[in-house]
C-alpha cells in the first residue's frame, strides 16, 4: 500500500472515530467554532454584502429561507406554501439544473414576490449556494432557515415558531431536531399533500438537526446542518440546549420538529437513485448504487407510528395552493391509501 493510500485510510479511520465519539466530536466542533468565530470579519463587511447590511439597519425580512433543489417540481409548491403559511416571508430557491420544469412550477410564488429563483448548476451545490445566499441575501433577513425540499418545519402549537425565534434573538441560530418519515405503503407518488399522505414515521425523533440561523452571526459554513458562528457562540434548541455540531438530544415534547420525508413512495425513491437523475452533491453520486440496492429495505423503514401534521397547517397550505391556481391533485385526494405495514402504535406527534 502506498504512503498516500495509508494516509487516506488513517484519515478515514480518524474521522470515523470522531464521528462516533460524542464528547470528542463536541470538543472538536467547539474548538473549530471558536477559531472561525474569532477570525471572522465583521458582519456585512464581505465584498458582496449590500450597503444596507450595516449595524442598526432593519432587515427587509424577519424570516426567510434558502432551499437547494433538483427535480422537485412535484413537491416544491407544497413545501413553499407550507412554510409561507408558517411565517416565512421569502424563499430563495437554488435550482441545481433541474429538468422537470421546476422553474415553471414555482412561477406563481415568484409572481407574488414570495420566491427568488436562482439557477445554480454547480456540483456539488454546497457550500457554494450557501455562501452565495449569505453574501447576497443574508443581509436582507434577520433569520434564515436552511432546509431541503423533503424537510418541513412543524409546530406543536400555532405560533410556536415565532415564539421560539423571539426568545432566541440573542442567539446565533435555532436548531430543530428531525423526525424521519417512511413510505406509508405508497408504491407510486400519491395525489394530495405530502404532509397528509405520508403519515408514518420512526418511533423516535432523531438527534440530527437543521438550523434557522441569523446570517449576521454566521462566521463560516460547516455543512448543510449547521454553521460556525461569530465569537464562538453556539446554536441552541428551542428549550435552550447548546448544539455542538449537527447533533443534540431531542426534548421529550419539542415545540418544533422538522418532518423529514425521506421516502416519498417507491417511485420517487427509485427516480432519485437513477443515474439519469444526476446529483446535487458528490456524496449522492457515490451512494447511487447503495440506494438502489436498499430500495426494498428502505420502503419498510420509518413506518413505526402514525404522526400527523396539524389539520390547520395542512388546510392553510391547501388554501394557498388553491389561491395561486395550482391543480387540485397537489392538495386534494380521495380515500387515503392504507399502509402495507400499519403502524403498531399511535403517536399524536407535533
Amino acid at each position: 500500500m502506498s504512503v498516500t493510500a495509508r494516509l487516506r485510510t488513517a484519515l478515514v479511520g480518524a474521522r470515523t472515530m470522531v464521528k462516533h465519539n460524542r464528547p470528542l466530536r463536541g470538543a472538536l466542533f467547539l474548538g473549530q467554532n471558536v477559531v472561525h468565530g474569532c477570525l471572522a470579519r465583521p458582519a456585512g463587511s464581505g465584498p458582496a454584502a449590500p450597503a444596507a447590511s450595516g449595524p442598526g439597519v432593519t432587515p427587509r425580512y424577519e424570516l426567510a429561507a434558502m432551499i437547494r433543489v433538483k427535480d422537485e417540481a412535484r413537491f416544491l409548491p407544497e413545501w413553499l406554501a407550507h412554510h409561507v403559511a408558517l411565517g416565512v416571508e421569502h424563499v430563495v430557491v437554488y435550482d441545481n439544473a433541474s429538468r422537470d420544469g421546476t422553474r415553471e412550477a414555482i412561477e406563481p410564488f415568484v409572481a407574488e414576490g414570495l420566491v427568488t429563483y436562482v439557477h445554480w448548476p454547480a456540483v456539488p451545490v454546497s457550500p457554494g449556494s450557501h455562501l452565495d445566499f449569505l453574501a447576497r441575501f443574508g443581509p436582507t433577513c434577520r433569520w434564515a432557515a436552511f432546509l431541503d425540499a423533503d424537510e418541513f418545519v412543524v409546530e406543536a402549537e400555532p405560533g410556536a415558531l415565532r415564539a421560539a425565534l423571539d426568545a432566541a434573538r440573542d442567539r446565533p441560530a435555532l436548531a430543530l431536531n428531525e423526525r424521519y418519515f417512511g413510505s406509508a405503503g405508497h408504491e407510486t407518488i400519491p395525489a394530495g399533500l405530502v404532509t397528509e399522505r405520508f403519515d408514518r414515521a420512526s418511533a423516535e425523533i432523531t438527534d440530527h438537526v437543521k438550523v434557522i440561523a441569523q446570517p449576521a452571526a454566521v462566521a463560516r459554513y460547516r455543512n448543510p446542518h449547521n454553521f460556525y458562528y461569530r465569537r464562538g457562540r453556539l446554536a441552541r434548541t428551542p428549550d435552550g440546549r447548546r448544539v455542538f455540531g449537527s447533533f443534540v438530544t431531542p426534548a421529550a415534547e419539542p415545540s418544533l420538529v422538522i418532518h423529514h420525508y425521506v421516502y416519498r413512495s417507491r417511485e420517487d425513491y427509485e427516480r432519485k437513485a437513477r443515474p439519469s437523475h444526476g446529483y446535487a452533491t458528490a456524496v449522492g453520486a457515490r451512494e447511487r448504487a447503495r440506494r438502489l440496492e436498499r430500495a426494498e429495505a428502505e420502503f419498510h423503514r420509518h413506518n413505526d407510528v402514525t404522526v400527523t401534521v396539524p389539520e390547520a397547517a395542512r388546510r392553510a397550505t391547501a388554501d394557498l395552493l388553491r389561491r395561486l391556481g395550482y391543480p387540485e391533485e397537489l392538495y386534494r385526494h380521495g380515500r387515503p391509501v392504507t399502509s402495507r405495514r400499519p403502524a403498531t402504535t399511535r403517536d399524536p406527534g407535533p
